[in-house]
């Protein structure tokens, strides 16, 4: 039986406000992306994915979304990524 990791994030993405509804919609229809609320020029989302790598990279793409202007990363939660874990207690073990 493998582990299961999930991390969570929370992201306000910024748009241009004649877009916002289109973005919305295109957010909401990514696997893992859940839309949390909206106003003209600014959607809330979360985030969830089996790893930082996969939640790094969807994000990474919202970019791309015509009328996004700009991606701020407001929360993220990752202490039960394996990977990330074992960079921690190899740091933590060289500061003994």
């Amino acid at each position: 039986m493998t582990e299961e990791h999930i991390t969570i994030s929370s992201l306000v993405i910024e748009t241009e406000a004649s877009k916002t509804e289109s973005i919305a919609n295109t957010l909401a229809n990514m696997d893992g992306v859940e839309v949390h609320g909206q106003e003209p020029g600014k959607i809330v989302i979360t985030i969830e994915k089996e790893s930082i790598a996969e939640a790094h990279d969807l994000a990474n793409s919202f970019p791309d979304i015509p009328g996004v202007v700009n991606v701020d990363l407001i929360y993220f939660n990752f202490e039960d990524d394996a990977e990330l874990q074992a960079k921690f207690d190899k740091l933590h073990k060289q500061d003994q």
